[in-house]
C-alpha cells in the first residue's frame, strides 16, 4: 500500500503542504483543485515546474488530481457553457496527470439544480463520454467519489456511472467514511465494487482515524479480500482542528500504516 495526503487536509498552499507531506512520511500528495483552477499551479507551466521540483526534492509522488473544481462547475449544471468549462478543465487535469506520471483523477459527482433526479444523472453520464476517449488515450483513470450532495451517493449509483459509461477508464474512488456517513456499509460496497475500485480516500467520522465511528478493521480487512494494494488517501480534516496538525497527521498516518498495511 502506498499512502497519500489531500492538500487541503494540511495547512498551507501547496510548497508547505508538500514540503509538510515529505516530512510525515507520506508517499504521495494529492492535489486538490478549487474553483480558482485558472490561477492554480498546475494550469502554468513554470508552476508545474516548481511542483516536480518539489515533488522530487521531498521523494514524494503525484498521487492524484482532486477536482474539486466540480463543486462550481458540475456536470449536473443545466448550463451548457458550465458543463463545457467542465470538459475543458477535466481535459487540462488529464494532461496534468501525464506530465507527473500520476493515473487518477478524483471526479466528485456533484449535484446540477435543486431538486434534479435522473436529468443530472443523464448530464453527467452524457459529459463523462465527452472526455473518456482522452482519459483512455492517456491512461489515465476518472475516478468517481461518493460524495454527500449529487447524484453518486452509493455503490449502485456509481455502478450506474461506470456501467453507462462503459470505458476501462471511467471507474471508482471509493470512500468508505462517506459511505458510513451516507446510511451505506462499507464493507459491504467495498465488495459490490471491487473490480472497479482505483483509489481510496480514507478517514473516520466523528474524530481521528481509529476515534470514530469507522469500523477501521472490518473496512480493512475489506480491503485485503478485494486486493486492494494501490493508494490510500488521508482525507483527514479533523487534523486542521488540532492544536498541532502535522503532528495530528502523523498520527492519522501511523494509525493507517498499522491498520491496513
Amino acid at each position: 500500500m502506498r499512502y497519500g495526503i489531500m492538500s487541503a487536509c494540511l495547512p498551507g498552499e501547496y510548497p508547505e503542504v508538500i514540503e509538510a507531506a515529505g516530512k510525515i512520511g507520506f508517499d504521495g500528495v494529492e492535489l486538490n483543485v478549487g474553483e480558482d483552477y485558472e490561477s492554480n499551479m498546475l494550469w502554468d507551466s513554470q508552476g508545474r515546474a516548481e511542483l516536480r521540483r518539489l515533488l522530487s526534492q521531498h521523494d514524494l509522488a503525484l498521487c492524484s488530481i482532486c477536482l474539486g473544481t466540480f463543486w462550481t462547475y458540475s456536470f449536473a449544471s443545466p448550463e451548457a457553457d458550465v458543463r463545457a468549462r467542465g470538459v475543458g478543465f477535466t481535459t487540462d487535469a488529464i494532461h496534468w496527470c501525464v506530465d507527473f506520471g500520476a493515473e487518477t483523477i478524483l471526479v466528485p459527482i456533484t449535484p446540477g439544480a435543486e431538486g434534479e433526479g435522473d436529468e443530472a444523472v443523464e448530464r453527467w453520464i452524457e459529459q463523462l463520454r465527452k472526455v473518456a476517449p482522452e482519459a483512455e488515450k492517456n491512461h489515465v483513470y476518472l475516478a468517481l467519489e461518493n460524495v454527500g450532495r449529487g447524484c453518486g451517493r452509493t455503490a449502485e449509483a456509481l455502478l450506474r456511472f461506470v456501467e453507462s459509461v462503459n470505458s476501462p477508464y471511467v471507474q471508482v474512488y471509493y470512500d468508505f467514511a462517506n459511505g458510513l456517513g451516507l446510511s451505506g456499509d462499507p464493507v459491504g460496497e467495498l465488495h459490490r465494487l471491487s473490480d472497479h475500485i482505483v483509489q481510496i480516500h480514507a478517514k473516520d467520522r466523528g474524530g481521528a482515524m481509529g476515534e470514530g465511528k469507522v469500523d477501521m478493521p472490518a473496512v480493512a480487512e475489506a480491503m485485503r479480500a478485494i486486493g486492494y494494494d494501490k493508494w490510500l488517501v488521508l482525507e483527514t480534516f479533523d487534523a486542521l482542528d488540532a492544536d498541532d496538525p502535522v503532528a495530528a497527521t502523523k498520527k492519522n498516518l501511523e494509525f493507517a500504516r498499522k491498520t491496513f498495511g
